[in-house]
């Protein structure tokens, strides 16, 4: 036999007994050691495909990231896809998670009120208000939108934080780190966050208004609406005493003027009398009248009586030249008389020499007397006009009186409907699911007008 059919007959021919022992000792302790440890054989058995499928999701994770050697059409499905999961997949678990484990429930308590007149009629008078969705001016609407604005302002959220404390209460480490609050803030951005936990909502038709208030405990959140309540009552009695005093100030401003106007007229009345030394020159003119009608009585029969003397007697007798001298006493009289009322007689000499002033004409002090009394009058007449505006505009301000019906008070809650965890997540994922649709969209419409 050559060497090459040798060396075949050699491998083939079977091993010796002792190059059997001694080769294949592992062999006959691989048994052996296999039932020793079954957990590292199924352990070696499962790892095996796992191993597989996570290097071939790492295989697929490059694939899919590798944007080489792509079709365009192949390369806009695998961005939109990307696209999808960074704007929807990834956000909306992000905020599922949020709303489902980590956010605090905060508990909510509503109050129900309306604003009421005295005369009823709020409601009718804000019938224009109503139709339209403007506030009437003067009417009940006008105070319920201020209302909801001081509900939201800044002084509420100073009178409530001095109160009840709720900015320590917002501020607990047991609420969420969205909804805890920090109060370093400026005041601006805690009044935004007081603005976030009140909710106000009017009613045109029925002018009813509805307050939420929100906290994270029950008993908390039954205060706070105590507190905003009672605060919304102070605000209304304060806007209705407001406007009763301004619906009266004119009045009462007209009636001090009127009655200062008057105190002046009867101050001048006075100071006529008194320097004019005549209470009413009106009587001082009748006597005065009487007094030339009597004078010109005795005229008259002095000159009858000479009328039938003449010729009978000689006009050198002692009757006639008695008679004469008497007419002429008398015709000075009447003149001085009228020269006194028409204020034409000049001031006489011994008045002048004893230092006596000399007193205005009786026409003079009548003209005079006449205006004061006019403008006496007239100021009476005003002011007593005042005083019956005075009485109609407090009658009126009564009847304006506002004053707050409460028809649902606070109460305390006893669950947390805050926050709407399964609602907000799906609100979150449409939402976003929404704005990546347009967003696709657009960018769709802006590469088939690029084309």
């Amino acid at each position: 036999m050559d060497k090459g059919t040798t060396a075949k007959v050699a491998e083939i021919r079977p091993a010796s007994p002792e190059t059997s022992d001694k080769e294949t000792p592992s062999q006959a302790d691989a048994p052996a050691k296999r039932a020793k440890s079954p957990l590292k054989k199924v352990e070696s058995v499962v790892s095996l495909p796992i191993e597989n499928k996570l290097h071939e999701a790492d295989a697929r994770a490059k694939d899919f990231f590798n944007f080489r050697g792509l079709r365009p059409q192949q390369l806009r499905r695998r961005i939109l896809t990307l696209s999808f999961a960074l704007m929807v997949l990834i956000p909306s678990l992000l905020g599922a998670t949020y709303f489902l484990l980590i956010a605090s429930d905060r508990y909510s308590s509503t109050i129900g009120f309306s604003i009421r007149g005295m005369d009823g009629a709020s409601a009718g008078g804000d019938f224009l208000g109503a139709l339209t969705g403007l506030a009437s001016v003067g009417t009940t609407t006008t105070d319920s939108f201020i209302l909801m604005d001081y509900l939201k302002g800044r002084e509420v959220l100073e009178r409530l934080s001095k109160d009840e404390s709720i900015l320590k209460h917002f501020s607990e480490e047991n609420i969420d780190f969205i909804y805890r609050l920090d109060r370093t803030l400026p005041i601006e951005e805690l009044v935004w966050y007081w603005d976030s936990m009140i909710t106000t909502s009017f009613d045109n038709t029925s002018t009813i208004i509805e307050v939420e208030v929100q906290a994270f405990s029950p008993e908390m959140t039954e205060r706070i609406a105590s507190r905003v309540l009672s605060y919304s009552s102070e605000l209304v009695n304060t806007l209705s005493q407001n406007a009763r005093r301004d619906a009266v100030k004119f009045a009462e401003e007209e009636v001090h003027r009127a009655e200062l106007r008057l105190k002046m007229i009867r101050m001048r009345m006075k100071n006529f009398r008194s320097v004019e030394s005549s209470i009413d020159p009106t009587k001082n003119a009748e006597v005065q009248i009487e007094l030339i009608a009597g004078l010109e009585k005795q005229l008259l029969d002095t000159r009858s009586r000479l009328a039938t003397l003449v010729g009978t007697i000689d006009e050198s007798s002692p009757t006639i030249r008695q008679l004469r001298k008497q007419e002429e006493v008398l015709v000075k009289q009447i003149v001085n008389k009228r020269d006194e009322i028409s204020g034409r007689n000049p001031v006489p000499s011994q008045q002048a020499a004893h230092g006596t002033d000399r007193l205005s004409s009786l026409s003079s002090l009548l003209a005079n007397y006449e205006e004061l009394l006019v403008e006496q009058e007239f100021a009476q007449q005003a002011y007593t006009a005042a005083l019956a505006g005075l009485e109609r505009s407090r009658a009126e301000a009564d009847r304006q009186q506002r004053y707050l019906a409460v028809f649902q008070p606070p109460s305390k809650p006893q669950e947390a409907i805050y926050p709407r965890r399964l609602i907000n997540s799906l609100i979150l994922f449409l939402g976003l699911l929404a704005m990546w649709a347009l967003a696709t969209v657009i960018a769709y419409s802006i590469r088939d007008h690029l084309k």
